[in-house]
C-alpha cells in the first residue's frame, strides 16, 4: 500500500509539471517523504520502529480568483502520532476586490492567540486546524472575519486522547488613523473531551466556553506598542460549575540608528488552581488547545537552549522578557536577552494533609524570585562578527535556572536546576565552493535538593562541510557525564549527508544515534524518545 501511495505522489507531481505551461491554471506542489529504520531507547530497552510518511500538499489556481487545495498524507507508521492514509486536508479559496472565502481546512490567528490560534507542528505531532468556513473583507479602513467549523484535535503531548471541538466566532480591525489599529474577536466553542482511557466506559464531558479578546497596536515612528486582552468563561455542562480566567499580553519596542529593545509582558491566569488542580493536566477549565499566546521567553537555535528547564504554564504564569540588540558596527551585532516568569500566589498545606489554602499577593502582577512561586529566569549575551562576505564567528552565553518547590511536603523543599550554555560557532568560507562551519555547545547543570548536588556536564559539536551548494555532509557528537540519561548512553554520534537535486529536491540521509529528550516549540512540548537508526527525508518543491 505504502508503494501505491508514494507512485500516486509522483503522479499528482508529473501532473503539475504538465500543468505549469497551462496559461489559465498556475499550480504548485510540495512533496515530503520521510523514512526511518531504527530502535526507539527506554533504558536497557531497545524497541525496533520504523516509520514511513509521505505528505503531498498542492494547490492549483484557477481562473476567477479560485484555488484549489488538499494534503495527500500517508502515515503508516509514523514517526509520532496517528495513523492515517488518504485526504488530510482540502479547500477552496476565492480572494478578490477584498473578499477572501476558504471552505474546508484553514488555520487562522487572531491577535496574538490569547483567543484563538489554529496551526500546526508536525514534530510534535500537534495540529488544530478547523474544518469549515471563513470568511473574510478588507478594506482601507477595517478587516473582519468571521468563521465557523470543527476541530479534531488528538492530544498527544502528555498522553494520547482525543478532543473535538465545534467553534463559531469573528474578528474585526479598526484603522483609524494608519499608525493605529483596534481589534477585537470573540470565540464560542462546544467541546467534548474524553474522562480517563477510551476502554474506561467514562462518557465525555460536555464543555462551553465564550473568549472575547481586545487588542491595539500603535506605531509611532521608533516607537510601538501593542496590548492583547481575553476573558474565558468555561461551562462544564456534564459536571454542573463554571470557571473564570483571563490573559493578558504586551509589548513595548523602540528602535534607534543601530539599536532596539523590546520588553514583552505576560500574565496569564485563564485557570489558576491549587497543586491538585493544577497536576490534572487534561481538566476541561484550562486553556483551550486552539488558543496559544506568545510564550514570552526566547526561542534559541542552539540545540542545548531548545531543551528546555522550563515549560511555560499558560494558566498560570506571569512574567516579562527584554530583548536588545547593538550594531557595533556593519559586521558586528550584539545582543541581549533576559526574561523572569512565576506563578501568581502560592499555597500552604492544610494540617488535615489533603487541602490547600491558597496565599494571595498584592503584587502578582508581577513575577516573584521566591522559591514558592516557582520562578524561572534565563539571561542571554550573543556575539556575531563578520570577517569576511560569507563568513562569521558567534560567541554566545546563557544562564538558566529553574526552581521547582514541593508544596505537599511540610519541610519546604524545593530543587533549583542551574543550566550554563557556552555555544561557539565558526562558519568560513574556503572558496565559492566550499565553506566549512564548526559549532560547539558547552553546558554545565547543576541540580540542588536541599543540601544534596548533582551536577553534569554536556558537549555537542557539530561540523558542516558544504560543496558547491549542492551537497552537505555533517557530523553531530554528543557527550554527558549525566548518571539519568533514559537511554543509559554517555555519547552520541551522528552522520548526515544532503543534496540538492535541480534546485527542486533535496535528499537527506542521516544515520546514528540520537539522544531525545523534551522539545518545545512555543510552550507546546513533547518528550522524544531516543532514536538510533537510519533516517531518510526527501523533500520536493515545484
Amino acid at each position: 500500500m505504502k508503494y501505491k501511495i508514494l507512485s500516486f505522489s509522483l503522479a499528482v507531481f508529473f501532473c503539475f509539471n504538465q500543468l505549469i505551461y497551462s496559461q489559465d491554471v498556475v499550480p504548485s506542489v510540495s512533496n515530503l517523504f520521510r523514512y526511518g529504520n531504527g530502535k526507539r531507547i527506554l533504558g536497557s530497552l531497545k524497541i525496533p520502529q520504523t516509520y514511513f510518511e509521505n505528505l503531498t500538499d498542492a494547490r492549483i489556481s484557477l481562473p476567477e480568483n479560485f484555488v484549489v487545495g488538499f494534503r495527500l498524507l500517508y502515515d503508516e507508521p509514523p514517526e509520532i502520532g496517528d495513523d492515517f492514509k488518504g485526504i488530510s486536508r482540502r479547500y477552496l479559496e476565492y480572494n478578490k476586490n477584498g473578499v477572501y472565502i476558504r471552505a474546508g481546512n484553514s488555520s487562522t490567528l487572531f491577535g496574538r492567540g490569547l483567543a484563538l490560534n489554529l496551526f500546526e507542528n508536525r514534530g510534535l505531532a500537534y495540529d488544530t486546524w478547523m474544518d469549515g468556513i471563513k470568511l473574510k473583507y478588507s478594506s482601507d479602513f477595517y478587516d473582519a472575519t468571521i468563521l465557523g467549523g470543527t476541530i479534531d484535535f488528538r492530544d498527544s503531548t502528555t498522553f494520547v486522547r482525543n478532543e473535538k471541538y465545534q467553534i463559531r466566532g469573528g474578528n474585526i480591525e479598526l484603522f483609524p488613523i494608519p499608525e493605529l489599529l483596534i481589534g477585537g474577536s470573540y470565540i464560542y466553542s462546544e467541546g467534548m473531551l474524553p474522562q480517563g482511557n477510551v476502554s474506561s466506559g467514562i462518557p465525555p464531558e460536555d464543555v462551553r466556553a465564550e473568549i472575547p479578546e481586545t487588542y491595539l497596536s500603535l506605531n509611532l515612528n521608533n516607537v510601538s506598542l501593542y496590548l492583547d486582552w481575553s476573558h474565558k468563561w468555561t461551562n462544564v455542562i456534564t459536571d454542573h460549575y463554571t470557571s473564570k480566567g483571563s490573559g493578558l499580553y504586551g509589548a513595548f519596542s523602540y528602535f534607534g540608528n543601530g539599536f532596539g529593545i523590546t520588553l514583552d509582558y505576560k500574565n496569564y491566569s485563564f485557570d489558576i488552581l491549587d497543586p491538585y488542580g493544577r497536576n490534572v493536566a487534561s481538566r476541561p477549565t484550562r486553556m483551550l488547545p486552539f488558543q496559544n499566546p506568545p510564550i514570552v521567553q526566547k526561542e534559541y537555535s542552539y540545540t542545548l537552549l531548545t531543551r528546555p528547564l522550563h515549560e511555560v504554564d499558560f494558566n498560570d504564569e506571569v512574567g516579562y522578557q527584554l530583548d536588545a540588540f547593538y550594531s557595533v558596527s556593519d559586521n558586528t551585532t550584539l545582543n541581549f536577552n533576559t526574561s523572569l516568569s512565576s506563578r501568581h500566589d502560592s499555597y500552604n498545606l492544610n494540617p488535615d494533609g489533603y487541602t490547600f489554602t491558597r496565599i494571595e499577593r498584592s503584587t502578582d502582577f508581577f513575577p516573584s524570585t521566591k522559591k514558592e512561586f516557582f520562578p524561572y529566569f534565563e539571561i542571554f549575551f550573543e556575539g556575531e562578527h563578520y570577517y569576511a562576505s560569507s563568513s562569521l564567528f558567534k560567541l554566545a552565553f546563557a544562564l538558566r535556572q529553574e526552581t521547582f518547590y514541593n508544596e505537599f511536603s511540610q519541610d519546604k523543599s524545593s530543587i533549583v536546576t542551574t543550566s550554563i550554555v557556552v555555544p561557539v560557532q565558526i562558519q568560513n568560507s574556503f572558496s565559492p565552493g566550499f565553506s566549512l562551519t564548526l559549532q560547539s555547545e558547552h553546558e554545565w547543570v547543576g541540580e540542588k535538593f536541599n543540601q544534596i548536588n548533582n551536577d553534569y556536564f554536556n558537549q555537542l559539536i557539530t561540523i558542516i562541510g558544504s560543496f558547491f551548494s549542492r551537497l552537505t555532509a555533517t557530523i553531530r557528537f554528543e557527550y554527558t557525564t549525566s548518571q539519568s540519561e533514559v537511554s543509559e548512553r554517555k555519547n552520541w554520534l551522528i552522520g548526515e549527508l544532503g543534496y540538492r537535486l535541480e534546485d527542486s529536491h533535496v535528499i537527506t540521509v542521516s544515520y546514528g544515534n540520537e539522544r531525545g529528550g523534551q522539545v518545545c516549540s512555543n510552550g507546546i512540548c513533547k518528550y522524544i524518545q531516543p532514536f538510533e537508526g537510519l533516517r531518510i527525508t526527501i523533500l520536493s518543491q515545484l
